[in-house]
């Protein structure tokens, strides 16, 4: 006889397992895409922007496996909603690494030119975001709901060093018109650096949710 709860058991894994994988590309994504433009590298922005289409055939593979279980092993209500989350989780994580493409495309753009600014907040504010995105993946799988509220919390730190950024970005575009075109760019890859922690926090939201079934209010 076919042991149904353990097929679903590991075919679950599986997904989970895929939806780690996708994880590390976006937040691998994001870091290159930040050095790119720190160190004014091409060919790394370049392969970022290639490899979105590997986080996007990712969302396509995880969101397949889902429905197939689904609809295979018909899963109770706990189950299903730990499945469907990962469908909702998968759409966050694409954004991300759409976030991650439009970053390096800025670096391609400002290319080798002087930047006008030295980089310190932005990479740090990215490294932050990275590290939300894979605390949550985590308690995704580990049912953590402490570890993702700590998700939720941690991107109030995330907005006030981009509004730091956004400010000091400002302060160069005054003191010299030169500095505008470039300060505008910057000013978008930290708009997107933001976009990312609310991403983050979504995925979190969705854990709370995943094991709580309260939904949390948003600010």
């Amino acid at each position: 006889m076919v042991d149904a709860r353990g097929t679903f058991t590991k075919e679950l894994a599986l997904i989970q397992n895929d939806l780690m994988a996708m994880g590390q590309l976006v937040t691998q994504a994001l870091a290159d895409a930040v050095e790119a433009l720190k160190t004014k590298n091409k060919d790394l922005a370049d392969s970022v922007i290639a490899g979105d289409d590997k986080i996007d055939e990712m969302q396509v593979i995880i969101e397949d496996k889902t429905v197939e279980l689904i609809a295979l092993q018909q899963p109770i209500a706990k189950d299903l909603r730990i499945l469907s989350t990962a469908m909702k989780m998968t759409t966050d994580l694409e954004r991300i690494g759409d976030h991650a493409k439009k970053i390096a495309k800025i670096a391609n753009r400002i290319g080798q030119d002087p930047l006008i600014k030295p980089l310190v907040d932005i990479p740090l504010a990215a490294q932050m975001v990275q590290e939300m995105v894979k605390k949550v993946l985590k308690s995704y799988v580990e049912l953590d709901v402490n570890a993702a509220a700590e998700v939720c919390a941690a991107d109030d730190k995330v907005d006030e060093i981009c509004e730091t950024c956004k400010r000091d970005i400002l302060f160069y575009m005054m003191k010299d018109q030169a500095n505008i075109e470039q300060g505008l760019d910057l000013n978008k890859v930290v708009q997107r650096i933001e976009r990312i922690g609310d991403h983050a926090t979504n995925l979190a939201e969705w854990v709370i949710y995943l094991v709580t079934g309260q939904r949390v209010p948003k600010k």
